[in-house]
C-alpha cells in the first residue's frame, strides 16, 4: 500500500486532458495500485438497471464479497463542481445502497450517507493532491482494500465530530473568558479570594482600584517561541525560510514545471537525453547521486521517475540574473522548442 504523497505524486502525471483516461489512471494507478484494490473489484462505468426501464451508469463502483463498498464521481480537473455533481454522487450511493461516494476532480471529497432514513449527507473529509494535506494518510488508511470497512468509516466520523465538538467548545469558553462583562466578575472573585486569604475588604478595593485586567487569548507565534531557546529557534527559522524560498521562489518553480512538462510531452525520453537538453550539467540529476540535497527538489512528492527508471530530481538553483546560471533567452528557446506555455519569472 502506497502512502498519501506517493498517491499525490500518481496523480500529478495522470492523463488530465481526457475524462475517461483520467477515470482510468484514477482505477488503475490509485485504487488498484495504490490502495491494493483487485481489479475484478474495480469497475468502470457498470450499466446498472433501476426499475424496469432505467438505469444508472456510475463512473467507478467498488465493490467486494458480493457487496457495494464505495462508489466515484469522477470529473476532469478544471470542471467546476456544482451541486448537481454531489446530487448525483449521492443519488448513485442510494441506490447502490452503499453509504460511502466520493468526488474525484481537481479536489477531493468523500460523503457518507445513513441508507434510508432520507438525512442528508456528511462531508467526511475534503483533500487536495498535495503530499502535506492533513486528512491525506486518513484517506488512504480508511480506503486501502485491507482497511476498508463501514465500522472503520463511522469509527473516523464520530472521532470528527468528537473533535469538532471539543474545538467548538473551546472556542466558546475562550470568547466567554475574553469578553469584557468577564472581567467584571473576574474581579469579584479575585476580590473574594483575597479577603478569604484575610485581607480587608476596604484595602481589596483599594488595591483593585489601581489594577487592569486584560483577558486575551495568547499569540501562538509568541507562545511557540517561548517554549523554545531563542537561538534554536533563531537558527530553525531562518533553515525553514531559506528553504521555503529555495522551493518556491519563480525562477525555481519555473524551471521545475518546465522540464516536468518536458517529460511528460516526451515520455519515452531517458536520462541522457533530458541531461543533455541546456548542454550544461546539474539541472537534473540521478536522486542517488545527490550528495547536497539542499540543492534539488528533494520532496517525495517532487522526484519523478522517467521512462527508463530513474529517479531523478531537479535544481533550486535556478536564476536569471547570474550569469553562471541558465539565461532568459536560453530557456525560452527550450519552452518554445518543446511547445510548452508556462508562466515566466
Amino acid at each position: 500500500m502506497r502512502n498519501w504523497a506517493s498517491i499525490c505524486q500518481i496523480m500529478r502525471h495522470a492523463d488530465k486532458q481526457d475524462e475517461m483516461a483520467y477515470q482510468k489512471y484514477i482505477k488503475d494507478m490509485v485504487l488498484e495500485i495504490g490502495l491494493g484494490w483487485h481489479v475484478e473489484q474495480i469497475i468502470e462505468q457498470p450499466s446498472l438497471r433501476l426499475g424496469s426501464m432505467d438505469r444508472i451508469v456510475p463512473d467507478i463502483l467498488v465493490s467486494k464479497d458480493c457487496r457495494n463498498h464505495f462508489v466515484v464521481e469522477v470529473k476532469k480537473p478544471g470542471h467546476v463542481k456544482t451541486s448537481k455533481d454531489i446530487d448525483q454522487l449521492v443519488s448513485y450511493m442510494k441506490q447502490l445502497e452503499t453509504s460511502v461516494g466520493i468526488y474525484w476532480g481537481d479536489e477531493m471529497e468523500v460523503y457518507y450517507k445513513n441508507i434510508g432514513d432520507g438525512s442528508r449527507p456528511i462531508l467526511l473529509m475534503s483533500l487536495h493532491f498535495k503530499s502535506f494535506d492533513s486528512n491525506g494518510e486518513d484517506f488512504v488508511s480508511l480506503f486501502s482494500e485491507n482497511c476498508f470497512s463501514i465500522e472503520n468509516i463511522l469509527s473516523f466520523m464520530r472521532e470528527k465530530e468528537a473533535k469538532r465538538a471539543f474545538e467548538s467548545n473551546v472556542e466558546r469558553l475562550l470568547k466567554e473568558i475574553t469578553a469584557s462583562n468577564f472581567q467584571d466578575e473576574f474581579l469579584d472573585v479575585l476580590k473574594t479570594y483575597l479577603m478569604k486569604k484575610g485581607e480587608s475588604e476596604n484595602i481589596v478595593d483599594a488595591v483593585l482600584s489601581q489594577v487592569v485586567f486584560r483577558l486575551s487569548a495568547k499569540s501562538e507565534d509568541v507562545d511557540h517561541i517561548a517554549m523554545k531557546d531563542v537561538t534554536e529557534y533563531s537558527h530553525a527559522t531562518e533553515k525553514n525560510v531559506k528553504k521555503h524560498r529555495r522551493n518556491n521562489g519563480k525562477a525555481q518553480r519555473y524551471a521545475y514545471n518546465l522540464i516536468e512538462q518536458i517529460i511528460e510531452k516526451n515520455p519515452t525520453f531517458s536520462f541522457e537525453q533530458l541531461y543533455a537538453i541546456f548542454n550544461r550539467k546539474n539541472y537534473i540529476e540521478n536522486v542517488v547521486r545527490v550528495k547536497d540535497e539542499s540543492r534539488w527538489f528533494m520532496d517525495e512528492e517532487d522526484v519523478i521517475t522517467i521512462a527508463d527508471g530513474t529517479k531523478i530530481v531537479i535544481s533550486n538553483q535556478w536564476g536569471f540574473n547570474n550569469k553562471s546560471k541558465p539565461k532568459m533567452d536560453n530557456v525560452r528557446a527550450v519552452a518554445k522548442k518543446y511547445g510548452i506555455e508556462v508562466l515566466l519569472p
